[in-house]
């Protein structure tokens, strides 16, 4: 930020900075206006990577030149007059490269490391140019993607158009750039943008203040505002406490850790968000923060003690424990490397041994990966008692992203954790003391145990920065020895106080133990493989050894047959993978105590016990309890676990209206009472696995080329295109359908994908489909995720074959439970014989079931296509599993709508669906890959163009009729389009009050007046509640709405997919980006946006809190994600 003759100029740098923090930008303008001075602070690092960033774009400019290219350099280093007229100048006469270009436009400026000429039409001519710029760094960051934006948006003020793409090159891409398209990343620029210019402009006249940020470790500033925390005693100090918690005992006038360590919570009272428990609790740790400040000496004092959790979760000590801690770099590559695993033992001498494993790249870093584990194997034979202890969950999830990536170790990892060798420290000392520390971390914990450092923390964050610089700029010559043996002291420093750590809690629980507390030792794990399990692992080691012998690692050096290979090696191998993660899930729940449950959609806490309302015979009870209001995917009949893991009961029955849950004990749970409860569920997938395995099999004895068996399986790993020969070209949806239908039922073997967006008419013509391949004699077979979604497409194929004069019959293998009787064109199996029977027998045509049937070894080649419905839900895996039913697989699906369901770490491109799979990181498929139905019978215009942009490359339009669809009413909604209806609020997290209320009166607004809306077809209908559909991300917000909406159409977005109405009311419930429960990937997510506001026909409204729109995105994936909601902010009509 610079004051230029009165006027202050703003950079990229400005841009980035307030996304990080609005309180630097007050400060920058201060020191921009001199009424401030900057603190003193050099970098030499800075001045490094400066120089080496120079060099960088010399080194591009030189291999431009050796192409021959025309090179253009404006000279100097300011933002002038002159710079900017003579870059103009260079682009007028239309030079091909353009070096340093200097972009002004009112207070923007910025030098853009290089222009190139390119032929897309512009104000300049048959031409215009794009903008390359230069970065050290191997993974492109959110900040360089926001500086190339701004460059972009001056760069459109001289030539009249935005590039389409931006480009980044990096030193290790040879000179090939990284393509951002600028469309995926615009709306979000602008926003920030817009806010920073309104934060420079209200310098002086709203304070900010210096709140806690993650940008205050690496800022100037950290120092200052630090100290204005501490003399201002602002409650971040304490620790534990959140944002919410903060602003709403501010609402009780409680602004300080003083203050709090005196409250007394009112009688009655309950809190606006979160339970009285979690206020309970930052109360008691304010309390003892302030008595230690305030007696000068350190206090911890003890909780409440629990079986399975805090002292009674310390195991034996054993002389071959392990003492564990990873350093990472999480901004190299697409995902981050783990580069050095430490680790402190007692030795055969019976001393402490430090031991430390460097990986600089993924090579090593699988090797170091695999050693440690091999040597964790090694110790437990030698010391069968032994665990590893580290501090945090950080160890513990790396183990399990390494062994997924590189597929290797993983029966190891597995046994490790289901024996629950790892132990946490973190959490075992936060649920058995409270500490006077301002945060849990190690480093604060380190006075009470008595750890002394040996490396100061100021040495080791600079040798840590210099490792990180050359990890991510991919210079590992720069990272010196002087660099990694301080960070290996400072790295054993952290294995050392963790061992530390675990002997004073094993002191303290010998002291209460000796005081008579009841403290135990937890229970051992089971980590003990089947002999079935071993048997099949072992012959999948095998496959993959002949799968890949002579396949390349780098899969920028496999050609197509290749990749398929490395494809299906490691995807033999994905059901166990995903077995494993429900389990871990589990392990995760159980660790959890009854406050961390209430984030968690699996858990419900804040159980209170009110009664018992029935008894068995035998004295089982079934006790009913009250909870708080919370998000949860708890529905009833589902086994219950308490906290720590034990079998509880099942639910019986569950009111969100009244906040009450009833559950039937078992005899062991009968007296117990929980305060916070999680459910998991596991359905053993044996048959998909054995599937993959009979592929591979096959696979790596008559290769993946060629006619034959499992020919669609080894097509769709293939990608191979399907011949479009039988087909025409045009592009009218009457010829969409016809296309769908003929190149359907020319197929004989391979994979055909058809993409179907919102309202294209998908089930209506994969029903048409069905119908005529039963006509040619084929026998066809239906699958999915769920039973419903099987019996939606059967439901839709026999009202088409009724309409087609087809006569079929079908046959769907059902849900346990089913009662519905069985009708002349619809058969129910009692089992899976029942519908092998009838497609041999021919008396049905059409068979109905989940990939559960589909890969058992008896179905294979039992119909002539497949049809897996909502393929972009499936995962690649179960398709391949299902694929062998039949030599021609029609995948039907929208993978820009509701994603597929995974939990578990993979190796890369093993974890799609199937239509992610073939679509390649595109958003749509190729016109030689597949059918794109391209129009939609749904969308008024104005909806579609915004869905279209955003989530289908500007190539799905509206039938004609659709602009005849608007609502017509006196009310705020007044004709058809997007609309935005903002609600302030704070502090939500997954429910809100006050967008509740506003969604009641929005309702009540259009249904009131009796008003109408016009369909398609011109047709003026009354609207009634069934036209409107209210769509809410959480399960606790779609709550708070029936409560004053009881007979609405309301519900979360998988319950509305395929579904349409008039107008669709989208609420988010969250106050914020930060206070989102299941993160941003869950709140911003394209794919639930693409489903909720496609619902709409007439009118689309997103209710939501402007606050939503200001988001701090750090990678350009969450600037991605961030965009279509900051697009819709300006093409929306504000209400």
């Amino acid at each position: 930020m610079k004051n230029w003759q009165g006027v202050l100029q703003l950079s990229a740098g400005d841009l980035i900075g307030h996304l990080n923090c609005d309180h630097l930008t007050s400060l920058n303008v201060q020191v921009a206006n001199r009424t401030l001075n900057q603190p003193d602070s050099y970098d030499p690092l800075l001045q490094l990577l400066h120089e080496r960033g120079q060099r960088h774009e010399d080194e591009y400019i030189d291999h431009l030149r050796n192409k021959g290219c025309q090179i253009t350099i404006i000279d100097g280093v300011d933002i002038s007059d002159t710079t900017v007229e003579a870059t103009k100048a260079a682009m007028v006469a239309g030079n091909e490269y353009i070096v340093q270009a200097a972009l002004k436009h009112e207070r923007w400026v910025g030098r853009a490391d290089i222009l190139r000429r390119v032929d897309t039409p512009s104000l300049l001519g048959d031409y215009s140019y794009e903008i390359i710029d230069t970065k050290l760094a191997r993974e492109t960051k959110g900040g360089t993607v926001l500086q190339l934006c701004l460059y972009a948006d001056l760069l459109a003020k001289v030539q009249g158009c935005a590039p389409e793409h931006l480009y980044v090159v990096s030193p290790w891409s040879n000179f090939v750039p990284q393509k951002f398209r600028f469309s995926d990343y615009s709306a979000y620029y602008r926003g920030v943008k817009s806010a920073a210019e309104v934060a420079v402009d209200l310098v002086g006249v709203d304070e900010t203040y210096p709140e806690p940020k993650t940008h205050c470790d690496v800022c100037r500033w950290q120092r200052d505002c630090e100290k204005r925390r501490r003399n201002d005693d602002h409650l971040c100090l304490v620790a534990g406490i959140s944002k919410n918690q903060i602003k709403e005992l501010g609402s009780h006038n409680i602004n300080t850790t003083k203050e709090l360590s005196s409250w007394q919570l009112p009688e009655g009272f309950k809190p606006a968000k979160g339970s009285v428990s979690s206020f309970e609790k930052v109360l008691a740790q304010a309390s003892i923060q302030v008595e230690a400040r305030e007696a000068g000496h350190l206090k911890f004092e003890f909780l409440e003690f629990a079986p399975e959790t805090g002292l009674s979760a310390l195991p034996e000590p054993n002389p071959g424990d392990v003492f564990f801690d990873i350093e990472s770099d999480q901004f190299v590559g697409e995902h981050g490397i783990e580069y050095l695993f430490g680790y402190s033992i007692i030795n055969d001498l019976g001393e402490n041994e430090y031991v430390a494993d460097w990986a600089l790249d993924r090579v090593t870093e699988k090797a170091i990966f695999e050693r440690f584990v091999d040597f964790v194997f090694r110790r437990r034979q030698e010391f069968p008692g032994m665990h590893i202890y580290h501090f945090g969950g950080y160890e513990a999830g790396a183990l399990k992203r390494l062994m997924g990536r590189y597929a290797t170790r993983e029966n190891e990892v597995d046994n490790l954790l289901r024996g629950l060798v790892l132990v946490d420290l973190l959490s075992v000392t936060k649920n058995a003391i409270r500490a006077s520390v301002e945060s849990y971390s190690l480093k604060q914990l380190e006075q009470f145990c008595g750890y002394e450092r040996k490396v100061s923390l100021h040495d080791a964050n600079v040798a840590l920065t210099q490792v990180t610089a050359g990890l991510e700029l991919n210079n590992i010559r720069s990272i010196g020895d002087e660099a990694k043996s301080i960070v290996e002291d400072y790295n054993a420093d952290d294995c050392y106080a963790t061992l530390k750590l675990r002997d004073w809690l094993e002191d303290l629980r010998n002291q209460k133990i000796s005081e008579g507390a009841p403290i135990t030792r937890p229970a051992p794990g089971y980590d003990e493989p089947s002999e079935e399990l071993t048997a099949q692992q072992k012959r999948i080691q095998e496959l993959i050894e002949l799968l890949v012998q002579d396949v390349p690692v780098d899969p920028a050096e496999q050609n197509g047959e290749q990749a398929a290979l490395w494809l299906l090696a490691h995807i033999l191998d994905w059901h166990r993978r995903e077995n494993k993660a429900v389990w871990w899930e589990k392990f995760r729940l159980q660790d959890l105590n009854e406050a961390e449950l209430y984030d968690e959609k699996a858990g419900l806490s804040g159980l209170n016990f009110l009664e018992t309302i029935a008894e068995s015979k035998t004295g089982i009870p079934t006790d009913r309890y009250s909870f708080d209001v919370q998000d949860t995917d708890i529905r009833g009949g589902e086994g219950v676990h308490n906290v720590g893991g034990a079998k509880l009961g099942t639910i019986s029955n569950i009111s969100f209206e009244e906040q009450i849950i009833d559950i039937k004990k078992s005899k062991a749970s009968a007296e117990i009472h929980p305060e916070g409860i999680f459910v998991h569920k596991f359905i053993d997938p044996k048959e998909q696995a054995a599937s993959l395995l009979r592929l591979g099999e096959y696979v790596a004895e008559n290769g993946i080329l060629g006619e034959g068996p499992y020919k669609s399986s080894r097509d769709l790993l293939l990608r191979s295109k399907v011949s479009m020969d039988s087909i025409s070209v045009e592009d009218d949806n009457t010829t969409a359908l016809s296309r769908s239908i003929n190149l359907a039922s020319s197929l004989t073997s391979g994979v055909l994908p058809i993409q179907g967006p919102p309202g294209t008419g998908k089930s209506f013509t994969g029903a048409r489909i069905i119908c005529e391949l039963v006509r040619q004699g084929k026998r066809v077979g239906i699958t999915a995720n769920s039973h419903k979604v099987i019996r939606n497409l059967l439901d839709k194929t026999l009202e088409a074959a009724a309409e087609l004069g087809v006569d079929l019959t079908c046959i769907q293998k059902p849900e346990m439970g089913n009662g519905e009787p069985d009708s002349s064109s619809l058969v129910f199996a009692k089992t899976n014989d029942n519908v092998l029977v009838s497609l041999k027998d021919e008396t049905a045509q059409v068979a109905g079931a989940t990939h559960f049937f589909w890969c058992r070894e008896d179905a294979f080649e039992t119909v002539d296509v497949l049809v897996v419905d909502e393929a972009g839900q499936m995962s690649l895996a179960n398709v391949l599993a299902v694929a062998h039913a039949a030599q021609t697989v029609i995948l039907l699906g929208d993978p820009q709508q509701l994603e597929q369901p995974t939990q578990g770490t993979h190796p890369d491109g093993t974890g799609v669906s199937a239509l992610d799979h073939l679509l390649n990181g595109r958003q749509t498929i190729a016109s030689d890959e597949g059918l794109f139905l391209g129009v939609t019978y749904r969308m008024h215009p104005k909806i579609c163009s915004f869905v279209s942009e955003m989530f289908y490359e500007d190539k799905l339009t509206s039938i004609s009729g659709c602009k005849n669809q608007s609502v017509n009413t006196r009310g705020i909604i007044d004709g058809p389009g997007l609309f935005y209806l903002p609600v302030f609020h704070s502090g939500n997290t997954s429910s809100s009050v006050e967008e509740a209320t506003a969604v009641r009166r929005l309702v009540a607004d259009i249904l009131e007046t009796g008003e109408t809306w016009t369909d398609r077809g011109g047709t003026q209908k009354v609207i009634t509640p069934n036209d409107i559909v209210i769509i809410a991300p959480y399960n606790a917000h779609v709550f708070e709405i029936q409560k004053r909406l009881p007979t609405a159409r309301v519900g979360t977005v998988d319950k509305f997919q395929g579904q349409e109405a008039a107008i669709a009311i989208f609420s988010m419930a969250t106050s914020t980006y930060s206070d989102a429960p299941r993160g941003m990937e869950f709140l911003y997510s394209s794919n639930r946006f693409n489903v909720a506001i496609s619902r709409a026909q007439c009118a689309a409204v997103l209710v939501a809190s402007d606050n939503l729109f200001d988001v701090n995105c750090m990678t350009p994936r969450q600037m991605q994600l961030a965009n279509p909601f900051c697009r819709y902010s300006e093409v929306s009509k504000r209400l």
